[in-house]
Formats: structure tokens, sequence, C-alpha cells
């Protein structure tokens, strides 16, 4: 019902974490949960040993490729490797968010006023609320500025925005808004956190008072950390452009697709979101250059911290595109290993035929 995108996938949370699990036991990798980077030991030009911290200890771990998924690019620095952070003028990432699932909301009476009156809803699609078997839904706009205007929300977003999950009735609520703190500072990164708590019970006590369906909803789970949108970006090879984006480029050494938006929420304003859209069934592809670099060449970049400028990231920070990059990277790094040679040196048509064997978009 959002029309922001083709399609929303509903996924069990839980059921999740466990496949992931097996999935990594299968393949052989010893997963260790708890753990932080802290140090990093370059030799000769490559990344020889990274220093962790986890349960009171320190400990020391060296291998011959490594990919930085920390999402804020956490290795770059430490490594010494170039990046760049928020936009261009001035630096400013996107505002932080901090999700939370709420229970019990009457969806049917979502749909009824998607029924009655879709004017409420900022992209209503004919026939929406009859193909979606889950309720998504962005819009109530009106009542958000009203909500402002009388102090029952203390924060900039001018939007309701929830997605059902897998489980009827359960609902996950993306309204919060944290802006002016730096995801990657660590006094900030804790600041915003209890404040997106915070604001979480102004959201909850909206959505019950004014959006039908929520009058006996309750809160069932806030996210275990503040969500960033953006942070450091890699400076690779290639940096992907908006142009890029918009004009759906389809890359020669491409190993990643993506067709989600670019959708910059507002460092500014509440209304000063950006989202400008690929033609409709269009999508680009991601290429391997964007997450190499010629500084460290053993370190590989995964997920939204590849190299890519600000507005592209607005697109390529999506959940779906970053596990398509995370497959690509870990491709990479396994040829890397077997053939002995550098990660920025390995046959691309051997990644992207690897890809496509296990079922990647790479075209």
């Amino acid at each position: 019902m959002t029309g922001y995108t083709y399609t929303v996938t509903p996924f069990s949370a839980e059921g999740l974490k466990r496949e992931m699990e097996c999935i990594m036991l299968e393949a052989g990798v010893e997963i260790l949960y708890h753990t932080s980077v802290i140090s990093a030991q370059v030799q000769d030009g490559l990344l020889r040993q990274i220093r962790f911290f986890s349960c009171g200890q320190q400990f020391d771990l060296s291998a011959d490729v490594f990919i930085d998924a920390t999402g804020d690019g956490d290795l770059f620095p430490m490594a010494g490797v170039p990046f760049t952070k928020g936009r261009d003028r001035d630096g400013k990432d996107q505002p932080m968010t901090m999700n939370f699932k709420v229970n019990n909301v009457d969806t049917q009476a979502i749909r009824d006023v998607f029924a009655k009156s879709p004017e409420h809803f900022l992209y209503p699609k004919e026939g929406a609320e009859k193909r979606a078997l889950r309720v998504s839904f962005s819009g109530f706009r009106k009542e958000m500025n009203e909500a402002r205007r009388n102090g029952e929300i203390t924060f900039d977003r001018d939007v309701v925005l929830c997605f059902e999950t897998n489980t009827p009735g359960e609902v996950i609520v993306n309204m919060t808004r944290v802006n002016g703190e730096d995801p990657v500072e660590v006094h900030a990164i804790s600041r915003a956190e209890i404040e997106g708590r915070r604001q979480i019970w102004e959201v909850l006590a909206f959505l019950q008072k004014h959006i039908p369906g929520f009058e006996n909803a309750h809160l069932s789970f806030s996210g275990p950390r503040i969500g960033a949108r953006s942070s450091r970006r890699l400076v690779g090879r290639y940096t992907l452009t908006a142009k890029d984006v918009l004009n759906a480029v389809h890359f020669e050494d491409g190993i990643a697709a993506c067709g989600y938006p670019i959708d910059i929420h507002s460092s500014d304003q509440p209304e000063g979101d950006d989202s400008r859209f690929l033609q409709y069934g269009e999508y680009y592809t991601i290429p391997y250059r964007c997450l190499i670099n010629d500084t460290i060449p053993n370190l590989l970049a995964a997920g939204r911290n590849i190299s890519c400028t600000f507005e592209a990231q607005a697109s390529t920070r999506l959940s779906p595109c970053c596990g398509a990059v995370g497959q690509a990277a870990g491709a990479a790094a396994a040829i890397s290993v077997k053939s002995e040679v550098l990660p920025t040196c390995i046959n691309i048509d051997t990644l992207r035929t690897q890809l496509i064997q296990d079922d990647a978009v790479v075209d």
C-alpha cells in the first residue's frame, strides 16, 4: 500500500536469525558475537591483523583478506583507508531512527481507510489494498503536522510509516527521527539512542489516539540499537553516483542489482525529504570497483559503506542491496584466497560467473 516500492516482503526476524546462523555454520564459519574491532595492523601496504575485544579480553586474528561489513566503515580509519562521510556541502549524515514493533493492531481498519479515503496515503495504488497480504503504508501527513503544531510530536517527522510483519497484527513503526548527532561519534550515538527511545513513546501515544486500528496497540520491541542511514563511505576504485542510479546503468563488472529509489531523509526539516525514482521496472548494478581500494588492496567493503556518493548511498543502503553486495564481497574474498591474488586482481568474469551460479542478479 505504500506505493513507494514495488513490493514489501515481511519476514520472521527470529527465523532469519536462526537461518543465517545455520547457513554460516554449514559453511564452516566461526561466529564470534559481542566482539568489537579496536585496532588494525598494516604492514607493507596490506592489512595483516585485527585486534578485537570481547568478554573483557583482547585477542588478535590474522587473514589474507578482510571485509568491512560494519556498515559504518569502522576499519577504514584504523587501516588508513580513505573514506568520505555525509553530504558534500556540510558533512551532515541522514537522521537516525529507532524502529519499534507494536502488537494488537487492527490492520483491517487501516485497509478500510485506504478503500474509503485513499487521500490519507502518500503513494496510493489502485487495488493495492486487495493485492497486499500484509499492510504497509505511508501517510496521515495532516494528522502528523497537527500533532507537531500542538506539541504531541516534538521532533521533525511529517508522516506515519508502518510495515506489518508476517505475524498478523504486528507492525514495525519507522517514524522516530534523530537529527544533529554523528552516527560514528562515541557520545553522539548514545545520545541518539536515548532520544530515539524517548520519541517512541510519543509516536505510540499519537498512533493510539489518531490512527485507525492502533487504538489498542502496545509496544512489544524497540531496536537493539538506533539505526543509521549513512556514515563513512569507502573511496574506492569507482564511486557510484546518483546519475548512475537514476539512469539505471549496468556496469561490465556489476556484482549486485538494486532498484530502490534515492531516498534521502532530510537533516534540516521534516518536509525536506528527497525521493527520486528510477523508471518503472528499471534497476542499476553496482560495480565490483565500489568494493575495492588501492590503499589497502586486501580490504573489501560490503554494505552501505561501499564507494558511492551521499545521494547514491540513499539507494544502496537498503538491506536487500547490502545483502547482495555482501554475497559478492564474500565470493570475491574466497576467489582471492583460492587464486592467491589480491582482491583487486581477481578475474571479474570468474566472480560474476560464481555469483550467477549462486542465483545472484549481476546484470
